[in-house]
């Protein structure tokens, strides 16, 4: 019955003998190839487990042993003597052992405590800036994002400066506004696999900080890179993060980073949009900012008719239509542009369909009937035009309606984030454009427009609006940011003499 006893107990000690193996091994290896201090203290306090576990079953077994070899009660309270005080002196090395790693672990982060907050102070150069904000920008489908960054950034107070760092390709069409603009290929365009490009984009935004030192940096886009992020509190510079609003439902609620916007961003601005009002959960500690529609174009910059076709090498003397729908042949069957250059040829044979080449597409050939323009802003050139057909996206449909040009808006089903369908119905729904979701919907859209009665009531409802001032509304909250952000000018060191012991 005994040895039946002791054979059933074996398994059970080879079990135990495994698992210390197990930890003994991770112990050598996180000692031998941690690369922090506390991935190497954790190792050893696993192989000095490793050692005291065996023993203290060792002690235990041998116990049982000895009870059983005798029967004498005296023997049984020697052994069990002798347990008590093997196992009390084992759990005292034990306790002083794992004593001595808490307070070597304590030790360790402390240090790093410190390493950190040296670390920042001496990257937090606030008072040795030289511009106040840089303005950064995912590369988008078009130049949305940058629109809205130039826009905010024309309405900075005149003391203030400003560069743009962005990953669009259209980026040498931005040139020449009146402001710095840096470029860096995103993942798609250098063809790099996305982790392996946040790690060089990381240290291009450390090589640009720290010669530009800004005060405070601004993104445009809907996701916040995380190098963005990274550097940005490391360097204890304010993240701002402007997000276009009328987000695609699932796209909404996909978003992480949209409802606990404080784990990338420090403050949360959402550009207004006239098709209606949107309130965003950020989640805790930020309250979004809300302004007006965000617009690069006001009525006071736009050319008369006259001096926008001379610009645009357009004979003044016939009419215009401007066909603003993004990328695309018009000459490819599929696209907007080809289906409404037909729409226009059998039903307004005096307008000339005017195309808006995006500064992202190569030349474009020569196409009968049809002008070709490649201008930025175009928006400042619309007296040119009698009306316009343009995608709903958030800069062209907010233009069209600030400035008071008649459009038919055309929705885009494919956008992965912007619910252009849900902006134009909203826009057509108060009389601020006319809607052309489909074949049918563009056929009945351009026969509104053609409706002069029709085409006038609009342009009443426009002219109605008020001009909006997200941009001043925006730059002024920038403003007051960067204001907060120099307290840190205020400290002062006061040097004293030194003194001797008389």
């Amino acid at each position: 019955m005994m040895a039946s006893a002791t054979r059933l107990r074996r398994p059970r000690f080879f079990v135990a003998l495994g698992i210390c193996g197990m930890l003994l091994g991770l112990g050598v290896f996180l000692v031998l190839l941690g690369e922090s201090s506390v991935l190497r203290a954790v190792g050893v306090a696993l192989i000095i487990g490793a050692w005291v576990l065996p023993v203290l079953y060792a002690v235990k077994l041998r116990a049982r042993a000895e009870f059983k070899k005798t029967a004498s009660s005296e023997d049984v309270r020697r052994s069990q003597k002798a347990v008590i005080n093997g196992v009390t002196k084992a759990r005292q090395g034990l306790s002083t052992s794992l004593n001595r790693q808490d307070r070597a672990l304590q030790r360790i982060e402390e240090r790093l405590h410190s390493l950190t907050a040296e670390s920042q102070s001496r990257t937090f150069t606030i008072d040795e800036a030289d511009i106040d904000v840089l303005f950064v920008t995912s590369n988008g489908a078009g130049l949305g994002h940058i629109s809205r960054m130039m826009a905010i950034a024309r309405e900075l107070p005149g003391k203030r400066s400003a560069e743009l760092l962005t990953l669009s390709t259209a980026y040498r069409n931005v040139g020449g506004q009146g402001m710095t603009v840096h470029y860096f290929p995103s993942s798609e365009a250098s063809g790099q696999d996305p982790r392996r490009w946040n790690r060089h984009f990381r240290a291009h935004l450390n090589r640009l900080m720290e010669s530009s030192l800004p005060r405070l940096v601004v993104f445009d886009g809907t996701w916040v890179y995380s190098a963005l992020a990274e550097v940005c509190r490391a360097k204890g510079i304010p993240l701002v993060w402007v997000q276009r609003g009328m987000w695609r439902e699932e796209a909404d609620l996909a978003s992480t980073q949209r409802h606990h916007a404080a784990t990338v961003a420090d403050y949360v601005i959402v550009p207004g949009d006239y098709a209606g009002e949107e309130r965003v959960d950020s989640g805790p500690r930020i309250t979004p900012v809300y302004t007006g529609p965000v617009v690069m174009t006001t009525k006071d910059e736009l050319l008369d008719r006259e001096f926008a076709c001379a610009a645009l090498n357009l004979d003044p003397g016939r009419k215009y239509v401007l066909l603003n729908l993004g990328g695309g042949d018009i000459s490819d069957p599929t696209t907007l542009a080809h289906s409404f250059r037909h729409l226009l040829a059998e039903m307004a044979p005096e307008l000339v369909p005017v195309q808006v080449i995006s500064p992202l597409s190569p030349r474009p050939e020569t196409v009968p009937g049809v002008e070709r323009i490649r201008a930025y802003p175009v928006m400042k050139y619309v007296r040119a035009f009698e009306f316009m057909v343009c995608a709903a996206g958030y800069n062209s449909s907010q233009e069209a309606v600030s400035l008071g040009i008649p459009a038919i808006m055309v929705p885009n089903r494919m956008t992965r984030t912007d619910d252009q369908v849900r902006r134009t119905r909203q826009l057509a729904a108060q009389g601020l454009c006319f809607n052309a979701e489909d074949e049918a919907g563009q056929r009945q859209a351009l026969a509104q427009m053609l409706d002069l009665e029709q085409r006038a009531a609009l342009q009443q409802r426009l002219d109605a609006l008020n001009e909006p001032r997200g941009a001043q509304e925006a730059a002024s909250f920038l403003e007051s940011l960067i204001e907060q952000a120099g307290w840190i000018q205020r400290a002062e060191t006061l040097e004293g003499s030194p003194t001797n012991g008389a």
